[in-house]
């Protein structure tokens, strides 16, 4: 083993405290403070798309654009986030380009969001569904660090740990953390789908003598599972099912209380 700690953190809702806004496209109505894998989860089919572009782009695109014709040249960007049962993103991006929806449901997601958060953190992204073929909703989210963020990851860099960040999100959207909190570039994996994330624990577990991963969501399930030490954090309210809980060995409602976990595993680790 090269080293002896490394701690992986989801970023929405584990570093960031979030305010997310989704838009039921075929309703035309507005809902806030959802918990997006729970929309995705609602049935099969479905997958959050994370668009790897600035939202300023999508906020200068005229609101009647269709979405087919928004994407049509863009189809790089699309990435899968996270979906209830496997979606290819070959299957969203035909969706998105044969889609009626238009570029005006995303930009009331996100006026809404920027309307209420600081400009620190911005993503957007559509769930669809490949069985209807229809985009069913678009979110946005809104973040800003936990007030205890800061303090954690210096106690942890001082206990000599690796800091690591695996999300489904941009690195677009996730390079406030590289240049605002010292994580660096090479450490961060953005546009992680679930079992990708349980594969970074796996590979780290290689070079590691404990590997902790720190998330709040469903789609950290996996990880979780796969970590010498998988901490829940609920400081989000993201009322975790059971099978969230059991899949991790501790359970925090505190950032704060997460450094003297991972010491207590490291004594424990050393008693062994």
């Amino acid at each position: 083993m090269s080293c002896e700690l490394a701690v992986i953190f989801d970023v929405a809702g584990t570093m960031l405290e979030m305010y997310r806004v989704a838009k039921d496209i075929s309703k035309n109505v507005l809902m806030v403070g959802i918990v997006t894998t729970e929309l995705v989860m609602e049935k099969g089919g479905r997958a959050l798309v994370i668009p790897q572009l600035d939202p300023e782009k999508v906020m200068g695109t005229a609101p009647q654009t269709p979405l087919g014709i928004f994407f049509r040249d863009r189809e790089k960007d699309i990435k899968i986030s996270c979906s209830s049962t496997p979606v290819s993103e070959e299957e969203a991006l035909s969706v998105l380009l044969c889609s009626d929806a238009e570029v005006a449901d995303l930009q009331d997601t996100l006026k809404a969001v920027s309307a209420r958060c600081p400009q620190f953190y911005y993503t957007t992204g559509l769930i669809v569904d490949v069985e209807t073929g229809k985009v069913t909703h678009s979110v946005s989210t809104g973040g800003r660090p936990f007030p205890a963020l800061e303090v954690v990851l210096k106690e942890l860099e001082g206990m000599g740990a690796a800091i690591y960040v695996a999300s489904g999100d941009s690195m677009r959207s996730l390079s406030n953390l590289t240049r605002c909190r010292g994580i660096k570039e090479e450490r961060i994996y953005p546009a992680s789908k679930p079992r990708q994330k349980e594969e970074i624990v796996k590979s780290l577990k290689n070079d590691y003598r404990l590997v902790v991963m720190v998330g709040d969501g469903l789609n950290d399930r996996y990880a979780l599972e796969a970590a010498d030490l998988g901490v829940l954090t609920v400081q989000q309210d993201s009322r975790p099912g059971t099978e969230l809980i059991e899949a991790a060995d501790e359970v925090i409602d505190d950032i704060r209380k997460l450094p003297g976990l991972i010491r207590d595993r490291l004594r424990g680790v050393d008693a062994s």
